[in-house]
């Protein structure tokens, strides 16, 4: 089977500290694009939408945390949504659910060489999802960020690989777009030729790097201008290909699964007499047809609080049988020691929700607070007392001590090649 590859050779360089396990607070997105502190995760497709649908399953490696899981779908999807209103296509992406599963392999290429051709083809229509996409955690030995082939993908969550455009550079590939390279040459006859608009590459570019933010967030397409600039010809021309890829429904991917009908809501609520101080039991109640079986996830969004210090995240799917209405979760709060405790004796804020249902939708979300238990504030408190700073000895350079400084060097300063290398391999 074909497969799309992406190596990176300078992902390693050229990853900001702070992206990939936490890509929605990237500081140099610009400002026009997506928010990526979206927390309605059931709003991806705005209501009423009526044209093609390209339903997601997701399939993480357990050990990413769910929350900083959910935003970077969120940016993803809102991402490739964006582009599409910008080529003036009619389509949406909507993620259907996100299942933790442990995948075989430790890096992309592994992973991608573990399953055949219609695997996890019971999993998605399960959910209604014509693509599954598997997110991992990658030892990045293969140097690759990304794989398409057939209705899946396989992406690296790993810093190196935190480009936000990364699911709609793949999801393209499902959807037939081939790369748009940065010079007059292809690897592939089915690969547009370069594009580049304005001075920045366009989302299926061969030439990005992965801290690159700045960038035309759109496939393709001479329709389109920036500064002036045509974004693409005749051969540089993804919007048309997606656009006649989508149209084509004995091919397109998003018509061979249909979606789940929607057969009932979910609705959840605080059980105080059940909860305890750091234990809290949550009821899930569905209604409308309860002769089916049906599932939902419900999951926590922290605003103020802090996952692991003041709660533990919550990403539990409820699986209700036939005729059975309500089930409960715990959401598991924290009492830390003192010296990881917050020193703070205010409130602080976290959101439960649900989202992704299985054939069932979302009434409410509930607003908790959590508080560092007296006990372990007092002991905090005293804990972490100012101490005395102890005196730095003269080092002979006038007693500062701005001149030692950079004597370790960190592993992404060790790579210093720029350049991706596109392959396809059968």
């Amino acid at each position: 089977m074909n497969k799309i590859l992406i190596i990176s050779l300078s992902a390693l360089l050229s990853a900001p500290a702070f992206a990939g396990m936490q890509p929605f607070f990237a500081k140099n997105i610009p400002e026009e694009w997506p928010s990526y502190e979206i927390k309605d995760y059931n709003g991806q497709v705005e209501d009423g939408y009526d044209g093609p649908l390209s339903n997601i399953l997701v399939i993480y490696d357990p050990s990413i945390k769910p929350e900083q899981l959910n935003r970077y779908l969120v940016q993803q999807t809102a991402i490739a949504n964006k582009a599409h209103d910008i080529n003036n296509i009619k389509y949406r992406r909507n993620v259907v659910a996100a299942i933790p599963m442990k995948l075989e392999g430790d890096n992309v290429a592994e992973v991608a060489d573990s399953f055949e051709f219609g695997a996890f083809d019971e999993i998605r229509r399960k959910y209604g999802a014509s693509v599954v996409s598997l997110v991992i955690n990658s030892n990045l030995a293969d140097g690759q960020c990304g794989v398409q082939t057939s209705y899946h993908t396989v992406t690296a969550f790993n810093e190196p690989c935190s480009l936000p455009t990364l699911l709609a550079h793949e999801w393209g590939h499902v959807d037939r777009l081939g790369h748009e390279y940065e010079h007059t040459w292809s690897h592939f006859e089915d690969d547009n030729y370069a594009w580049r608009c304005g001075g920045k590459p366009t989302i299926m570019s061969a030439d990005l790097n992965y801290d690159q933010f700045d960038l035309n967030e759109f496939y393709s397409d001479p329709n389109v201008t920036r500064g002036g600039e045509a974004c693409g010809t005749v051969t540089a021309n993804n919007a048309k290909v997606l656009l006649e890829t989508i149209s084509d429904i004995e091919y397109a991917r998003w018509a061979q699964v249909p979606p789940l009908e929607k057969i009932g809501n979910v609705t959840i609520a605080l059980d105080e007499n059940q909860s305890s101080e750091f234990e809290k039991v949550i009821t899930v109640t569905r209604d409308g047809d309860v002769s089916q079986a049906a599932s939902i996830e419900v999951y926590s969004d922290a605003v103020t609080a802090v996952p692991a210090t003041d709660y533990q995240e919550l990403a539990k799917r409820v699986e209700f049988a036939p005729n059975e209405t309500t089930k409960t979760v715990t959401l598991q709060l924290v009492n830390p020691a003192p010296a990881d405790a917050i020193c703070d004796d205010g409130e602080r804020a976290l959101k439960l929700g649900t989202r992704w249902g299985e054939k069932l939708g979302s009434s409410n979300q509930l607003d908790l607070t959590v508080k560092t238990p007296e006990d372990t504030l007092a002991s905090c408190a005293k804990d972490k007392e100012s101490e005395p700073t102890p005196e730095k000895p003269d080092n002979g350079n006038g007693g500062g001590g701005g001149g030692g400084g950079g004597g370790s060097t960190g592993l992404l300063s060790l790579f210093s090649l720029a350049l991706f290398l596109f392959r396809r391999r059968n």
